[in-house]
């Protein structure tokens, strides 16, 4: 029975042929990918700063940026803070650090960023963030020049590695 089964499962319907070889040439608009938007300019758009719950819009003060996106239950997001902290107490003059959380309440991303010891500022979004950003999946961290020019963009989680490559061969920080 399994054998008629399988064969009748594996056969070709309608008469078309099927060429398992051929590359898959687009993609699932289902599929949550991040915009490609380097050498653009980053989309600031107002948010709500997590520690005095003022709104305001975020704008580079002419020098680099690392603007990062994450929330508490992310487990890349828990794995890539303990270098973002220290990138951002080891950089911190020469560059500003920033992150950006469209998930949590206040009260919880507070509880996060102080298991994490997150001094650099953090935002609340409701959305329109990720969006202008051409954000879909977390964490996703931004490298901006002075202008608030996108000079590096990555999806999924930053090494301490990473960072300091990217911070001194694109941004031309100095360690």
């Amino acid at each position: 029975v399994s054998v008629v089964g399988g064969w009748a499962l594996s056969r070709p319907t309608n008469n078309v042929d099927v060429n398992l070889n051929q590359p898959i040439t687009t993609l699932s608009p289902t599929i949550g990918t991040n915009a490609s938007n380097t050498g653009k300019k980053f989309s600031f758009v107002e948010l709500v700063d997590n520690a005095t719950g003022d709104k305001g819009t975020i704008a580079p003060a002419g020098k680099p940026m690392v603007v990062n996106f994450w929330y508490s239950t992310c487990e890349p997001c828990k794995r890539e803070m303990p270098a973002l902290s220290a990138a951002s107490l080891k950089y911190g003059s020469q560059v500003d650090f920033v992150g950006i959380n469209p998930n949590d309440t206040s009260e919880v991303a507070n509880v996060f960023l102080a298991k994490y010891k997150i001094t650099y500022p953090t935002y609340l979004d409701d959305g329109d963030q990720l969006a202008a950003a051409g954000v879909a999946t977390l964490p996703a961290t931004f490298f901006l020049d002075g202008k608030g020019n996108i000079t590096e963009r990555r999806a999924g989680e930053v090494s301490a590695e990473d960072l300091t490559n990217i911070l001194t061969t694109k941004l031309g920080v100095t360690e």
